[in-house]
């Protein structure tokens, strides 16, 4: 494995663990409200990365952004079959935080109306 690939799996684990030791400062200052909230950031992270798919949004203004990504497109079948398996492969890590982030608002909407009301 390559040092840069090692470093950039050392700071993903470290960033983890540091959102996940706020996640139980939050869940321990505002009990299920915050495994609501945490639910919900993972939710808007996962339907971010989805829809951004590595390409740059623009508005209506850009129209020259879009022609610009279109034409840097992948040309041979490799290429594009290559591109498609990336997908499928990030697509499925980010179906299995949508399933997470679902469980956890669930888990805090249950949990905040059967001991907050």
């Amino acid at each position: 494995m390559r040092l840069g690939a090692i470093l950039a799996s050392g700071l993903a684990l470290a960033f983890f663990f540091v959102m996940g030791l706020f996640a139980v400062i939050l869940v321990g200052l505002v009990g299920f409200m915050g495994i609501m909230i945490v639910g919900l950031v993972v939710l808007v992270i996962a339907y971010t990365v989805e829809i951004e798919d590595g390409s740059a949004l623009g508005s209506s203004y850009t129209p020259g952004l879009y022609a610009a990504q279109r034409q840097e497109q992948l040309n041979g079948p490799e290429e594009y079959a290559a591109g498609h398996a990336e997908r499928a492969r990030n697509l499925t890590w980010i179906k299995i935080a949508k399933y997470i982030g679902a469980a956890l608002i669930a888990v805090g909407g249950l949990g905040f109306f059967y001991f907050q009301l």
